[in-house]
Order: structure tokens, then C-alpha cells, then sequence
């Protein structure tokens, strides 16, 4: 079966276009609501970025594991609500512009801080996200697994019963079978 190009798929383009007229509305209206200091700290461009490194981070590490929501579901969830709200959200060329502008305007070490600060928080939040998901992905599992008769123990990873990736090797079928044997 020959696979689709993502670029001949109108869906995309629209839930991308709404997703990032969302994102665009929410990162004007944080900048009305959270003025810069005097000291040319942005809170609102900050606070925008990191909204959109966790929530960004989060749903695509949940998207890749969520192997229950069917994968046209998770595509467009990922492309609308990832990439549509939060590359609307987010703004690398204001965090350009607003460091640019506060280093020409004489606030060299205020706006190479602000600088870092978005850079290290940003990457602190985007694995803020990323441990949220798997939690949330792994609480997911663990509900399916007792569903379908099966248990999961608190050491059990994202990747369940899989020896090769799970915090704990053994499957809930060979768990079962070693009670046994004791």
C-alpha cells in the first residue's frame, strides 16, 4: 500500500490553519495580559513559550504512545492542536526581536538573560511535559491492561510488558506464571 503524502491532505492544512489561529489569539492576548518590565523582561512571551514547550512536548510524547487512538485521530490531533495552537502560541522571531531590541537599546546582560531564561526553562518544561505524558499514557495502559483482565504494578513502564523497554522485565502473563511456580 503506498503511503500518503501529508501534503496532499487538505484536513491537515485546515486543522493546522485553525490550530494556529488559536495559538496566535491566545500569544497576542498573554501579551495584553502579562506587560514587559521596564528591565526588558517579556513575562508574556515567556509565558507563552513555555505553555507551548510543555503542551507541545507533552502531546506529541502521548500521541507517540497512545497506540489505542486510531492513527488518523492522533495526526490530526498532533498537526492541529501540536503544531497549529502551539507553533501558533509560541514565537521564536518575538523572542529574537524583543533580545535584539534590548541589547541594541543599552540592556545588554537584561536581554542575555531573558535569553537563557527562555532557552533553560523552555527545555525544563518541554521534559516537565514529556514525564506528565508518560504518566498520563502509562495510568492509560494500566486501565486497559485491568480491562482486559490483565494487571499492571506501579514499576510498570509506558511500554508494558515489553522486556526490553519496561522498568519492570517481566509480562503480566509471565509474572503470573512465576507466582505460580513459588
Amino acid at each position: 500500500m503506498a503511503k500518503r503524502s501529508p501534503l496532499a491532505d487538505p484536513q491537515l492544512y485546515v486543522v493546522v490553519f485553525i490550530g494556529g489561529a488559536i495559538g496566535t489569539c491566545m500569544r497576542y492576548l498573554l501579551g495584553l495580559a502579562i506587560p514587559a518590565t521596564a528591565a526588558g523582561f517579556h513575562f508574556g512571551t515567556l509565558a507563552a513559550n513555555l505553555l507551548a514547550c510543555f503542551v507541545y512536548a507533552g502531546l506529541s510524547a502521548y500521541l507517540a504512545q497512545a497506540d489505542w487512538i486510531r492513527p488518523r485521530k492522533r495526526e490530526l490531533v498532533n498537526r492541529g492542536a501540536g503544531m497549529g495552537v502551539c507553533g501558533g502560541l509560541s514565537t521564536m522571531s518575538t523572542l529574537a526581536l524583543e533580545g535584539f531590541t534590548g541589547i541594541l537599546g543599552g540592556q545588554v546582560w537584561q536581554a542575555l538573560l531573558y535569553l537563557l531564561v527562555s532557552v533553560v526553562c523552555g527545555l525544563l518544561v518541554a521534559f516537565a511535559g514529556v514525564w506528565c505524558a508518560n504518566r498520563l499514557a502509562t495510568g492509560h495502559r494500566a486501565e486497559r491492561a485491568a480491562a482486559a483482565g490483565q494487571t499492571a504494578r506501579s514499576g510498570d513502564s509506558v511500554a508494558f510488558g515489553n522486556p526490553a523497554t519496561s522498568d519492570n522485565p517481566t509480562t503480566p502473563a509471565n509474572s503470573a506464571e512465576q507466582e505460580a511456580r513459588q
